[in-house]
């Protein structure tokens, strides 16, 4: 549960960060919450060619998905095993899987 709150938080600073325009504008402008210290290491992230790098591959994987993944940050397999039959232990097929992960 705190790792999916921080990675929400991380996730409004970022956005935080692309809403403004300029350099000095994301320097001056702080989030609330946030010391200036720990602000400028998470803008400076935010500009490094590694994050770049990584964002604009996330970016072309997303618009290869034909279908987006709807169910939460956890990938199908916990969701496989979580929805299998109490009694049995089988897990459901593909289209079960599909149906109780988008539906």
């Amino acid at each position: 549960m705190v790792k999916e709150q921080f990675k929400e938080y991380r996730g409004e600073l970022h956005q935080w960060y692309k809403w403004c325009r300029t350099h000095d504008e994301t320097v001056l402008s702080t989030p609330p919450h946030v010391t200036i210290d720990d602000w400028r290491i998470l803008y400076e992230r935010f500009l490094s060619d590694a994050f770049q790098k990584r964002s604009r591959i996330n970016s072309l994987n997303r618009e290869k998905l034909q279908v987006n993944h709807v169910a939460s940050s956890k990938s199908f397999v916990p969701h496989r095993y979580d929805m299998r039959d109490s009694v049995t232990g089988q897990e459901p097929g593909p289209v079960n899987l599909y149906r109780g992960t988008h539906c």
